[in-house]
């Protein structure tokens, strides 16, 4: 059995002898594993592996899926969490030490693929969507994060970020329409919005209690109002598992299409700072594959 081990180099909590444990858990357990660095522009694939590991976060997660292409939804994926804020590994439950996690990976290997996570994938455009995306304050402070400052203290460098925006608090109405997951059409207007397609948002935080990896629908949260007293009192609200609709602090779709009147940025997916600007989030006709 061969293995992309992908890991991200500067992920918030890489440590390169977590590398070089699970590389031999691995080949203790009888696999041949080829270790690959992700880098600036995405990562890279040997293009003959049975199962590709992410050893990183979301983000790693996220351009290892870009790489993979039409592949992504023929290739199984595991990941070992080692990023600043790992939602989908949460949310599938891998565990950390290398022993423990490649035990869990070749067990549910050996139970077969009709075990596995299976996990609808959904894009911005062109770009792939494993957990979340927000537009809005939240996504300018993403944009201001210091690469260099969130590999020295980690998921606190967003901390750090969204202090600073406190100062100049961004606040522009977006047109929304798009598809519930029944196929009636909805409009609305926004100056702040969350796509979840992952159960968890910026940590062990709930948004919306049907949001799931395994659901082929995203959960798509708006403020109509995103002031800085009602972004503090939602966030209360999710730090203490509180419903946010039914407290009128957000209104929550499960959508199957979400088109935006213009181009609109910065876009934050998956705990990164998009360049480009979004459009559209769809469905990409495809499904992730996680060993677990």
């Amino acid at each position: 059995m061969k293995v992309d081990l992908v890991y991200n180099p500067v992920a918030g909590s890489f440590r390169p002898a977590r590398l070089d444990a699970l590389a031999a858990a691995f080949a203790a357990r009888g696999m041949e594993v080829a270790a690959l660095p992700s880098a600036r522009h995405g990562a890279r694939l040997s293009g003959a592996a049975d199962l590709v590991c992410v050893l990183g976060g979301d983000g790693t997660l996220r351009d290892t899926v870009e790489a993979l292409g039409e592949d992504a939804g023929r290739t199984p994926l595991c990941i070992a969490p080692a990023g600043t804020i790992n939602l989908v590994a949460r949310e599938l439950g891998y565990a950390r030490p290398a022993a423990r996690f490649a035990d869990q990976v070749l067990a549910a290997w050996h139970r077969g693929r009709e075990s596995w996570v299976r996990a609808p994938l959904y894009r911005l455009g062109t770009t792939p969507i494993v957990a979340c995306l927000s537009i809005g304050p939240d996504s300018h402070a993403v944009a201001q994060v210091s690469a260099d400052l969130k590999r020295r203290i980690g998921r606190y460098a967003y901390v750090v970020a969204v202090m600073r925006q406190l100062a100049r608090w961004p606040r522009e109405t977006i047109a929304i329409s798009g598809e519930l997951s029944d196929g009636t059409p909805f409009a609305c207007e926004a100056e702040a919005a969350i796509a979840s397609h992952g159960a968890f948002y910026a940590g062990p935080f709930r948004l919306s209690p049907r949001a799931g990896l395994a659901a082929d629908s995203v959960e798509l949260i708006t403020l109509r109002r995103s002031t800085r007293i009602g972004t503090a009192a939602l966030t209360g609200a999710a730090i203490m598992r509180l419903p946010l609709d039914r407290l009128g602090l957000a209104e929550i779709r499960t959508v199957r299409r979400v088109a935006f009147d213009r181009c609109v940025g910065p876009v934050q997916v998956d705990g990164d700072h998009m360049a480009d600007c979004a459009h559209e989030i769809a469905s990409s006709g495809m499904a992730l594959n996680y060993v677990i």
